[in-house]
């Protein structure tokens, strides 16, 4: 083994995992590259990032530490990769990521870095709630912090359950107030969400659209309610 390569083994030797991984992602985008990493965007990789966090969902349904550990670690590749993609640009880097996580981190658990008492979870979810509400914009919709690309069901259920702190009143299609009489467990609402994916299959509509557009407009008829600032 020559000096020089001795000198790069000592110094690949020096880093610590996430730095190694860090340069593998770098040589990956670069000009050496692969073909494939080299034209990724934020854009192209949106579907991988969605894939991945199923994956990572089923391994733990699994309850595989194996399938877990490695699926973690895909989670882990599509942050650096995104974040390689912004260092290009001298914008920001994986390292600049993880220092305001964890600065957010502190910030928001007062009760364990700043000596703050809290007896219970439901105490620390409000605290949660009420410092994120201050990092916002004064401006900015209380449903601002809900992603508009959740599974349609998933941002439905957020929006109602943000509307039930805010004490919004949501108006419920008295045609569907049958379902009360019909729905007693997990199972039977999902034999009906069940059939009402059929429904949508037989007259050709996308029911996760669907569901999409209304909550959409739920959420303005929300916000239509909430007293405006002056």
């Amino acid at each position: 083994m020559t000096s020089e390569q001795q000198t790069s083994t000592e110094k690949t030797k020096e880093l610590t995992p996430i730095e190694e991984l860090i340069e593998t992602v770098a040589k990956l985008r670069s000009p050496e590259g692969c073909p494939w990493d080299k034209v990724q965007t934020h854009e192209s990789l949106k579907k991988y990032l969605i894939e991945e966090a199923y994956e990572v969902l089923e391994a733990i349904d699994k309850g595989s530490i194996d399938d877990l550990q490695e699926e973690l670690g895909d989670i882990l590749f599509q942050v650096c990769i995104h974040a390689q993609i912004e260092e290009e640009k001298n914008n920001f880097s994986f390292m600049d990521i993880a220092k305001k996580l964890n600065d957010k981190m502190v910030s928001r658990h007062p009760h364990v870095f700043a000596g703050v008492e809290l007896e219970n979870e439901g105490q620390v979810i409000s605290q949660w709630e009420k410092i994120k509400a201050n990092e916002k914009p004064k401006d900015q919709s209380p449903f601002g912090n809900i992603p508009k690309e959740l599974p349609s069901l998933m941002r439905g259920l957020k929006v109602l359950k943000k509307a039930d702190k805010l004490n919004l009143e949501f108006k419920a299609d008295e045609r569907l107030n049958f379902l009360n009489d019909l729905i007693e467990d997990p199972e039977e609402l999902g034999n009906i969400l069940l059939h009402i994916t059929l429904q949508a299959k037989k007259l050709k509509l996308d029911p996760e659209e669907a569901l999409r557009q209304t909550v959409a407009k739920i959420q303005i008829e929300f916000e239509r309610q909430i007293p405006q600032s002056s």
